[in-house]
């Protein structure tokens, strides 16, 4: 896959159980991230080594949770420092198009407030229900990357003008969140 184009930045978000299974492959593909399901792991020792083999095979690790898991549950994996990115899920895992849970912005504030006190290297992306309205709601609450899906690739004029719009620049003039990510997600199925 790497040799489309080497300016691609690769993020892979594994939904799956037991994802080190697929790490060597993904490296050897060119992945530049592997973010996966912290309720995937048994433990966190457990995820702490698939953060270590992600890490030893040249790539970033992140850790995604569910809307029911507690930031405190995750705290051991931050202090680590073995992930550069935490990936809140607004939304259920698995479907497109579902409905942004009001409580990813608490979750947010806590993880950025966690991060803060620790001096801990992490981005905070969510994933999930992100339009113009929840896109600045995260923004505030202290999000570095938004994922949008359904907003982008199903906006009502185009892509770009649903990317114009979660970015804050209404009308081609300057970005309002200047620091933010914007990164797109279209799921792929494999099988």
């Amino acid at each position: 896959m790497r040799d489309v184009s080497s300016k691609i930045i690769m993020d892979v978000h594994l939904c799956v159980e037991r994802p080190s299974r697929y790490i060597e492959s993904l490296a050897r593909a060119g992945a530049n991230c592997v973010i996966f399901q912290y309720e995937a792991m048994r433990s966190d020792e457990e995820a702490l080594e698939l953060g270590e083999f992600i890490k030893a095979n040249g790539m970033q690790g992140g850790v995604s949770i569910n809307p029911s898991t507690s930031p405190k549950d995750i705290e051991q994996l931050l202090e680590s420092e073995l992930f550069s990115v935490i990936d809140i899920l607004a939304v259920e895992p698995g479907f497109g198009g579902q409905e942004f849970q009001e409580s990813a912005v608490q979750k947010l504030r806590t993880l950025k407030d966690f991060i803060n006190r620790n001096k801990v290297d992490v981005k905070l992306m969510v994933d999930g229900g992100i339009n113009s309205k929840t896109c600045r709601l995260v923004e505030e609450a202290g999000a570095d990357i938004v994922v949008a899906g359904t907003f982008l690739f199903q906006h009502a004029i185009s892509f770009k003008k649903g990317a114009s719009l979660l970015m804050g620049n209404q009308d081609g003039g300057n970005d309002s969140f200047p620091g933010l990510i914007l990164k797109f997600l279209q799921h792929i199925n494999p099988f």
